[in-house]
């Protein structure tokens, strides 16, 4: 089974021809990791499924690459800017491990609005997730401090030291890798301590 299509029917009511066209257009590939789905100034033209990896979408500033958010297995990562204005993207997407993906050209979805309508629903409710996350960071880099932003991280992705290195974590909460591992440090003293009483 198509597990990208499992996903699409979670979010929206699939009639099976629907299903059976989809699954038909999704191109399932495997790549090895450094590997950029998209790089910026390039039009996205597809919504990606990570099966299996890791991938990191991040943008340049002054010179530095920015972790906007890192995206893991069966979730849908995309440049969604681009995506959804059909303008270059100011975003890159690349694999941090090898990876298993299934994409799902946009032209192909487009191809199919007039005879099923539901398809107009599919970018709006697979991105709308990455928006609202995103929308959550936005919110969490102007109220919180880096310490918080820190044990914010810890919980939404506590596997994540494990798999990604310091200096893309350390933007990706906005400080820089010194400053991480300071944190690092202090935080495995706390625990320390916590376990003691």
């Amino acid at each position: 089974m198509n597990p990208f299509i499992d996903l699409l029917k979670e979010n929206i009511e699939l009639p099976e021809g629907l299903q059976e066209r989809l699954n038909h257009f999704t191109i399932h590939r495997r790549f090895r990791k450094n590997v950029r789905l998209i790089s910026s100034g390039a039009v996205c033209k597809e919504l990606y499924f990570l099966k299996k990896g890791l991938a990191r979408v991040f943008y340049y500033k002054d010179g530095k690459d920015v972790t906007a958010c890192f995206v893991f297995e069966n979730q849908v990562v995309s440049a969604v800017d681009s995506l959804l204005s059909g303008t270059p993207t100011a975003y890159n997407i690349e694999l941090l491990e090898n990876s298993e993906v299934y994409s799902l050209p946009l032209r192909k979805i487009e191809s199919l609005y007039e005879e099923y309508p539901v398809v107009l629903r599919l970018p709006l409710a697979l991105t709308t997730k990455s928006y609202l996350f995103l929308d959550e960071r936005v919110k969490t880099f102007a109220s919180c401090g880096a310490e918080e932003r820190y044990q914010i991280m810890l919980v939404q992705l506590p596997d994540i030291f494990n798999r990604v290195k310091l200096g893309h974590i350390a933007s990706y909460i906005g400080i820089s890798q010194e400053h991480l591992s300071r944190l690092r440090s202090n935080y495995k003293q706390q625990k320390k301590q916590q376990q003691r009483f």
